[in-house]
């Protein structure tokens, strides 16, 4: 793992596990829309990675047109560790990250991971994130562009990665190396922040979005290996991001005169 020199850990939650044995340690939040294919196959690699306790919400919608929905229910209806969320409500991916978010805060898990539901992010690096959250991290950020860390795939996709988190970097004054990535871990402080203040997109830039607000928490990149499988990508996203990234920046520079002027 790699922390940047202003990276300060704050108190070790995992003492909330410990003491409450009955209380979820991990909640796992995995939107989900079509995958019949690749679904089973996640939830055997992620189980082995949680305790008793703990809780995967499969968060679903009406996106999801295969057996999807089907077999998420039949292996639930085996293993109490399964949690099939079904919110027809959502209106974007972005709903369906947030009800997973609420989800697990209401059912008291201590820390929040999130994931793709596609195998784009690979169950077996969870452990990394859980050892950041022992060490008393409130926000584990994974990264394709660190040390131990790839990205597989699409080459426009890894570039518009690339230059959006050197772009961000630049106007917001961030500091980590991946600013879009989705595979990452919370403490309940951390994502009640996250949840409290929202975000503008309706897309993929979300992460970006959510990071930024994580800025002055303790937090640590960990590097994680990234499977593109998807190669296109949205003109409507890509506006999206830059007039989103704009007004974070004019917000940051009204802040920063204010602050002068007091």
């Amino acid at each position: 793992m790699i922390e940047t020199k202003n990276d300060r850990p704050g108190a070790d939650t995992s003492s909330l596990a410990r003491k409450n044995p009955g209380r979820p340690r991990l909640g796992v939040v995995v939107p989900l829309a079509n995958e019949e294919g690749t679904i089973d196959e996640l939830l055997d690699r992620l189980l082995p990675k949680t305790e008793p306790n703990d809780i995967i919400f499969c968060v679903l919608d009406r996106t999801s047109q295969d057996s999807t929905r089907q077999r998420v229910e039949t292996r639930a209806a085996t293993d109490s560790r399964i949690a099939l969320i079904w919110a027809p409500e959502n209106r974007c991916v972005v709903d369906a990250y947030f009800r997973g978010y609420k989800e697990a805060l209401a059912a008291g898990c201590d820390w929040i991971l999130e994931m793709d539901g596609g195998l784009s992010h690979a169950p077996e690096q969870i452990p990394r994130f859980l050892q950041a959250m022992q060490e008393g991290f409130d926000f584990a950020a994974g990264s394709r562009f660190i040390r131990g860390g790839s990205h597989t795939g699409s080459w426009l996709r890894y570039l518009l990665s690339r230059g959006g988190t050197l772009l961000t970097n630049l106007l917001l004054r961030t500091k980590m190396c991946d600013m879009t990535s989705g595979f990452e871990c919370f403490t309940r402080r951390a994502m009640s922040l996250v949840v409290e203040q929202g975000v503008k997109s309706k897309g993929t830039f979300f992460q970006t979005e959510i990071r930024y607000t994580l800025r002055n928490s303790s937090w640590v990149e960990i590097p994680i290996d990234y499977v593109c499988t998807c190669n296109s990508v949205g003109q409507d996203g890509i506006l999206e991001s830059i007039s989103i990234l704009w007004t974070l920046f004019r917000q940051r520079q009204r802040a920063h005169q204010e602050e002068e002027r007091d």
